[in-house]
This record gives structure tokens, C-alpha cells and sequence, in this order.
């Protein structure tokens, strides 16, 4: 047995030092397209789409705010300097702003000069400025906060730019922020917000991983009193997490925002396992049986419920391969290996430290001198005797459960992720509040064949959704062939206010063919395809959540269905928006679809387990009432379902089971040597009660730690699954007793 037990112990270290060098290979990744499902069509339709003009979200807006006004000269000489030396950026393609931006206005039969929108150098034509300025919606609603004093400033960078490249742009703009001395911005935009998130993702990870250093030793030293009982465990623990982070760095997987909760999980995961087989072993040595026979007992006992929870914790995370995106499918794959890593760890390092290390001294203490005794025996007879009133109290809160569930609402916003005091967070919806918002709107036009975009008729249906969508949906401003068309008429009519409107077929077919002529920049390209055959409205808008989205959507569709001739064109809502919220749509059905599938796998392992359909039954239900009292806990809290709290359904209905099976293995064992059932489940209750208690304790406090992460998401996925697996605590030890005794009878003994 101990040359078994060396040769493995060798096999596990020769493994671990190559997976210690993996280790270094991991890196971080946020990429929120990720999110995108790739086989919906949408997804491929918005691909070729931004191949034809532009991507939606390759920039940075900036504010530069002031504390009087604007139409200030030493203010405005800085933002023109400011603007035109970021220009410069080997990595900014454009910038666009007040001070560098120019009118054209035909002043007669022959020329259209350029004039500046603001002339700097004259601070006395600053109100004759000013007024002008604020006549024009295409100056005054992107570039002007609310209040006057701040401009805004639309940086366009190069496309898909690397976490690298977003940390170089982000310092050449604090640079030069510090150069001109702004000390009063905000800025926002993907090259801020990736630092921002990998950067967190990597701090947090290194925190997550010491908070469950320090949980694990916590509990070891209460639970085991012991050094030995301390650092033997500890090994295999984290042997567990050197395991499954070697294991992503050798096939290059990144850690994603998801994926950072990863430590946490695997920490308690194969805490869980060690504790139960620790526990057995240390019981077996105190009734007063050699090292060699505690440790086969153990396992003999123990180890098929120990493959068993981890199976179906493991089968857990594997559901969440129903959900069509990369970072939650990558999140279920690699947590399912690890907690199965975990498990081979248990049946392979601990065994043999077991074997070849010498055995614990522990004191042969009589069961009912035990605290754990003083405190199940007692609680095992309340139970019995208020076996009634808990089987009504536990259908009544099944009861209140399933309505609370019912008040669930699925919402979503780009920034869910932040606490509302994140400073990152108030930047973007200052940015909301006080010009048009950071969120991407598009709509995608396509004309029919036999037209072209710059036929009249065509240009007429798109005025017509573009009106829309500044009355009715609540766009401020767009940008199209139309909207450019608006600004040439203004042009050509001497920049008079009330000219900027759709103009007349003449006037229309007029100015094409003179911005055909002058767009020697190819701005038309961004708006318009070389065929003329697609189009594009392009704005930004307000985080106003994916329901308030998807309800002027539907007004939207409605009305171009109602008002705009299909037979000239079309019009397809499109945009990394607009792909979050169908795919976050999505996400509950997926994630409830694969939730059933787990209930239905476990079913089939306990079925296995227990032979008996009545069996499973009962022990599938102390494990469905939680996950109904989480859904109670979102609906009568009023927390939305979003990515981190669907996850948490199954998450916690893989890691809750395990209880579940633990008692039920040695209740059959039990019942197997002829006990009754009372007598079993008493027994039952003393020996494996004492482990579920200190396991449920583990991985909650394991769980709880991630309430310390900045992410909203990862913080709700600790805090529920905590409040769940406390849920499945009292489940098992309370009601799947009482079940028990109303509705399963035990074969008597022969």
C-alpha cells in the first residue's frame, strides 16, 4: 500500500511542477463582444455590416469642463491646443470638436466658405457665436453639456484596439490632460473601460485567491485542532487551484470577468470533498482501527458520495453550456474540470499523504461528550417531534416562494456590472445625463433592387424613420445621408435655422451631386456603401436598460411596418447594443433549459444511487425549494435577472445536491445493515450532520468573500448562493427528514 501510495504521490508532484509553469502563461481577457452568440444570425448580419462602414464603439468621449462657461478664451485656446495635439496620436484616427470644427455657409452664387463654429481669437463675436451655436442640435446636443460648461470631445481610435494599446491610448490622454492642465474631465468609452475591468479582474482574482487561503485555514483549524488537520488538507486544496490555472494556462484560456470567481469556487469545492474523507477518517481512528483500515473505511464509505457530488456539481456547471455565449460557456467548461480535478486530487494526494504520513493522535472521546452530539441529538428530536408543523410550514413557504418568483423582472444595462458608488460607473452616466449617451444605436438600411439610397423616394422613407426616431424614440441627434442632406440645405440657404430641415427632389439630387464632388475624405463612405445599395442611422443614446430598449423597439418596428414602403427599403436594428440585450434576452431560457437538463442528470445519478424512483423523488425536493426561495429572494427584493444572478440558479443547485447525496449514501448504508428508519436516520443525522453543517459553513463563507469584488455581478453571485446554500442547510437536515418519514418505508428487517 505505501509503494502504491509513493508512486502516486511522485505521479501528482511531476504533474503539479508542470502545471506550477503553466501557471505563468494565464492571462486576462474582457471583451464584452464575447457575449455575442455566434451562431445567431444577428451576430453575422452585424459583422458584415460594420465591414461595410464602421465599428459602433471604437472611441473615447471626453469631457473638458470649466467651471464658468465655455465661451471662455484661455479655455478655449487649451481644448483647441488639447484636441489637435491628440489628433496627432499614432493611434487616434480622429477627433472631433467645437474649436476645431467648421460651418459651411453659401454666402453667394459662387462659393461656400468654411467659417469656425467659434472664432477663439474674437471673444467679442463670442455671443454672436454662442447664439448661433445653439441653434445648431448637431453642434449643441453632442459637443455642449446641459449646463454650458463643459465641450465635449469625440475621439475616433483605431479599431479593435488590445488591452495593450487601450493602456497606451488612455496614457497619451492623461498626459496630455495633465500637459493642459484640465483638472475637472471625465472620460469614458471600450479603451477605458477595458483597462478599467482587466486590471480589477487581475487584483481581484490574487484577492479572491488569499481570502480562501485564509477562510480554509480558518475553518481547518476549527474544525480538525490540529497541525496536521491544518496543512495536509490545505495541500490538496491547493494543489486543486495549482491544478485547474496550470491546466487553462497550457490550453490558453484566459481568465474572463466571470471566470474570476473561479478560485473561490475550486477552494471550497475541494474543501468539501476533504473535509467529508478527513472527517470519516478521523471517526474511524477514534473507534480504534489501524491508518491502513480508517483510510479504506473512508473511502469505502464516503468516496462513491464523494464521486457522486462531485459528478453532479460538475454536471452543474456543464449546463451552462445551453447558454450561446463564450464567456459563460468558458466559465461552466473549466469550473467542471476543476471541481473533477479536485476530486481525482481526493482520491489520489490525500490518500496517499494518509498512508504514508503518520497518523493524527486523536482522543477517544464517547459520542455524547461531543459538542456536535450536544447539538444534533437535540435537534434531531425537535425535528421529530414538530414533524408536522414543519411539513406545513415548508409546503406554505414552497407556496410564498413560487409567487415571490413569479414578481422576477429580466433586465439589463451595459454597466450592471459596477456598484453605483464606482467612480468608473458615475463617469459613464455623467456622460448620459449631460450630452446623448454612450450606449451605440444603428439601424441598418438596405434598399430594394432597382434602387438606389440617393434615389428621392428612398431618401423620403429614411427622413421619415429619422424623424421618428428624434420624436418618438427619443434619439437626440442622428447621423445619415439625411441628416447630412439637413445640414446642406442650412448651408446653402446661409445657415438660416429654420432651413435645416429634409429638402425638396430638386434641392436633394442638387447638393448630392455637389457632396459627391467635395468629399474628397470619403466621409460619405462611413454613411453610405459604394454600391448604394446599404445605409446606415447611426447615434448614441442613454443606459436605459434593455427593457426600456426593447419597448421603444417595438414602437419603432410598428411604425416602419405601418408608415415605410418595404417595396424601396428595409431597416434592421443592429449595433453591439443591440446584440448584448437580444443575447441577454436569451440567457434566462437558455440557463432554466439547462437548469432541467441538471435536475434530470442528477436524477438519473441518484436513481443510480438509490434504486429506487420514490428515493428520488424525495431527495429531489429539499433541492428544487431553495432555488424557488432564491427566485422569491430576486422578486420580492426587486433584483433583476441578469447574467450573475441567472448564473447563480445553477451554480447553486450543483454545489447544494451534494449535501443531499452525502446524507442519503449513509442513510442507505444504514438501512442496509437493518436499522430502521428512525434509527437510521438518527444516526444518520449525528455522523453526516456534522460534516454538512461544517461543509455548508465553508462554502458559504467561501462564497460570502466575493461581496468584497467591485463587480455588482460577482458580488450577488456570493452573496445569493451564500443565502442558498444555507436555504439547502436547513432543507436537508429539516424537511427531507420529514419526507422521510411521511412517504418512504424502509423494508424491514428480515
Amino acid at each position: 500500500m505505501k509503494n502504491i501510495a509513493k508512486i502516486t504521490l511522485a505521479a501528482v508532484l511531476l504533474v503539479s511542477i508542470f502545471f506550477g509553469f503553466m501557471i505563468t502563461k494565464v492571462e486576462f481577457d474582457y471583451d464584452f463582444e464575447a457575449f455575442f452568440s455566434k451562431t445567431d444570425p444577428e451576430t453575422e448580419f452585424f459583422d458584415e455590416h460594420r465591414k461595410r462602414f464602421e465599428t459602433d464603439n471604437d472611441f473615447v468621449l471626453i469631457s473638458l469642463i470649466n467651471d464658468k462657461s465655455i465661451f471662455d478664451q484661455d479655455y478655449l485656446e487649451k481644448v483647441d491646443a488639447f484636441t489637435k495635439e491628440l489628433k496627432d496620436d499614432s493611434l487616434v484616427e480622429g477627433v472631433q470638436g467645437l474649436t476645431t470644427m467648421k460651418e459651411f455657409v453659401k454666402t453667394d452664387l459662387f462659393t461656400i466658405p468654411a467659417r469656425p463654429y467659434i472664432r477663439i481669437d474674437e471673444p467679442s463675436k463670442y455671443a454672436i457665436d454662442s447664439a448661433r451655436i445653439y441653434t445648431h442640435p448637431e453642434i449643441y446636443n453632442p459637443f455642449i453639456d446641459k449646463s454650458g460648461t463643459a465641450l465635449m470631445l469625440n475621439v475616433k481610435h483605431k479599431e479593435y484596439l488590445s488591452k495593450e494599446k487601450c493602456d497606451l491610448l488612455k496614457e497619451s490622454i492623461d498626459d496630455l490632460l495633465l500637459k493642459y492642465e484640465f483638472h475637472d474631465y471625465k472620460y469614458a468609452g471600450r479603451t477605458i473601460g477595458m483597462g478599467y475591468y482587466v486590471d480589477k479582474m487581475v487584483s481581484e482574482t490574487a484577492m479572491f485567491i488569499g481570502l480562501s487561503f485564509i477562510l480554509v485555514i480558518f475553518f481547518l483549524i476549527l474544525a480538525f485542532r490540529s497541525n496536521w488537520g491544518l496543512w495536509l488538507p490545505l495541500t490538496v486544496v491547493g494543489m486543486s487551484m495549482l491544478w485547474i490555472l496550470g491546466f487553462m494556462g497550457t490550453v490558453g484560456e484566459p481568465i474572463n470577468l466571470i471566470l474570476t470567481v473561479l478560485p473561490s469556487i475550486i477552494f471550497v469545492v475541494a474543501m468539501s470533498d476533504v473535509m467529508h474523507l478527513v472527517s470519516k477518517f478521523l471517526e474511524e481512528l477514534r473507534s480504534g482501527r489501524s491508518k491502513e483500515d480508517a483510510v479504506k473505511t473512508a473511502y469505502k464509505e464516503v468516496g462513491k458520495a464523494t464521486l457522486l457530488t462531485s459528478l453532479t456539481t460538475a454536471v452543474g456547471f456543464l449546463t451552462l453550456l445551453f447558454v450561446d455565449m463564450q464567456p459563460v460557456q468558458a466559465f461552466g467548461i473549466y469550473t467542471a474540470i476543476g471541481v473533477l480535478l479536485a476530486f481525482v486530487l481526493a482520491y489520489t494526494l490525500l490518500p496517499s499523504l494518509l498512508v504514508l504520513l503518520p497518523a493524527p493522535k486523536v482522543a477517544a472521546k464517547k459520542n455524547k461528550e461531543t459538542l456536535w452530539y450536544r447539538v444534533l441529538h437535540p435537534s434531531f428530536l425537535w425535528m421529530i417531534r414538530k414533524r408536522k408543523q414543519l411539513l406545513i410550514g415548508f409546503v406554505i413557504l414552497l407556496g410564498l416562494s413560487i409567487y415571490g418568483s413569479t414578481l422576477v423582472v429580466a433586465d439589463y444595462f451595459l454597466l450592471e456590472d459596477l456598484k453605483k458608488e464606482n467612480a468608473l460607473r458615475k463617469d459613464y452616466q455623467y456622460f448620459d445625463k449631460e450630452f446623448m449617451g454612450l450606449r451605440p444605436f444603428e439601424l441598418a438600411i438596405e434598399v430594394e433592387e432597382g434602387h438606389k439610397i440617393t434615389d428621392y423616394e428612398v431618401l423620403s422613407e429614411i427622413n421619415k424613420v429619422e424623424d421618428f426616431l428624434t420624436t418618438e424614440y427619443d434619439l437626440k441627434q442622428c447621423f445619415s445621408i439625411v441628416s447630412v442632406l439637413k445640414l446642406a440645405n442650412r448651408s446653402w440657404n446661409g445657415g438660416q435655422e429654420e432651413y435645416y430641415a429634409f429638402p425638396e427632389k430638386e434641392e436633394a439630387e442638387t447638393y448630392l451631386e455637389k457632396i459627391e464632388k467635395r468629399d474628397k475624405t470619403g466621409q460619405l463612405a462611413v454613411i453610405i456603401d459604394s454600391t448604394k445599395q446599404y445605409g446606415r442611422i447611426a447615434s448614441t443614446m442613454g443606459d436605459v436598460g434593455m427593457l426600456e430598449v426593447n419597448r421603444r423597439n417595438k414602437k419603432l418596428t410598428a411604425f416602419i411596418n405601418e408608415n415605410v414602403n418595404a417595396d424601396l427599403v428595409s431597416f434592421t436594428l443592429t449595433g453591439t447594443g443591440h446584440l448584448l440585450d437580444r443575447n441577454m434576452s436569451q440567457l434566462s431560457r437558455s440557463l432554466f433549459w439547462g437548469l432541467g437538463l441538471a435536475v434530470g442528470i442528477v436524477s438519473l445519478l441518484m436513481g443510480f444511487l438509490f434504486r429506487s424512483v420514490k428515493m428520488v423523488i424525495i431527495a429531489m425536493i429539499p433541492n428544487i425549494l431553495p432555488l424557488v426561495m432564491l427566485g422569491a429572494m430576486l422578486g420580492f427584493a426587486g433584483v433583476e435577472l441578469k447574467v450573475s444572478t441567472a448564473l447563480v440558479f445553477t451554480i447553486s443547485f450543483g454545489i447544494a445536491v451534494d449535501d443531499t447525496i452525502h446524507f442519503m449514501s449513509k442513510l442507505k448504508i444504514e438501512l442496509n445493515k437493518g436499522r430502521s428508519l428512525m434509527f437510521a436516520m438518527r444516526r444518520t443525522f449525528l455522523s453526516t450532520g456534522r460534516a454538512i453543517v461544517l461543509t455548508t459553513f465553508v462554502l458559504a463563507a467561501g462564497f460570502l468573500m466575493l461581496v468584497f469584488s467591485e463587480f455588482l455581478g460577482t458580488f450577488y453571485i456570493g452573496l445569493l448562493i451564500c443565502c442558498t446554500l444555507i436555504f439547502a442547510l436547513i432543507s436537508d437536515l429539516f424537511f427531507l427528514p420529514v419526507l422521510l418519514i411521511y412517504f418512504f418505508k424502509s423494508k424491514k428487517k428480515k
